[in-house]
C-alpha cells in the first residue's frame, strides 16, 4: 500500500524523465491533487510557468496521472476530455475488473467444492 508522499515521487520522477529544459522541472501542483480511496490524480506543469504565470512557459498534452494506492500503478489519463470523465471511466473499468475477478474466483470455489 502506498502513501501519498510516494505516489508523489513516483510521478515527479515520470514526468521529467524526458524532460530537458534549461533551468526547468516538471512540478506537480499539489492543490490540484484529487485523492480517492483507490489512489491520486496528480496534475503537472514547468515550474517556470507556475512562478511566473507566462504561457510561453506552459506545457501542453500534460495529462493528469492517476496512482493506485494498492499497487502503485500509473495510469495516465488524457486532456481530450475532462478529467471526471477519466475519473469516471476509471472508476466504472474498474469496478468492472473486481467484479469479473470475484466471479471467476467464485467459480474456482465452487468447482474445488464440487472435487474435495
Amino acid at each position: 500500500m502506498l502513501d501519498k508522499h510516494t505516489a508523489h515521487t513516483l510521478v515527479t520522477a515520470k514526468i521529467n524523465a524526458n524532460y530537458d529544459i534549461d533551468d526547468d522541472e516538471l512540478i506537480i501542483i499539489d492543490d490540484l491533487t484529487i485523492e480517492k480511496d483507490y489512489g491520486w490524480i496528480f496534475f503537472y506543469n514547468s515550474r517556470r510557468y507556475w512562478e511566473t504565470e507566462d504561457i510561453s512557459y506552459l506545457i501542453a498534452g500534460n495529462s493528469p496521472i492517476l496512482v493506485e494506492k494498492e499497487n502503485g500503478s500509473i495510469y495516465e489519463f488524457g486532456t481530450a476530455f475532462p478529467v471526471d470523465e477519466y475519473i469516471k471511466q476509471y472508476e466504472t473499468t474498474r469496478a468492472h475488473f473486481f467484479s469479473s475477478r470475484a466471479q471467476k474466483l467464485e467459480q474456482k470455489f465452487l468447482q474445488a467444492e464440487e472435487v474435495g
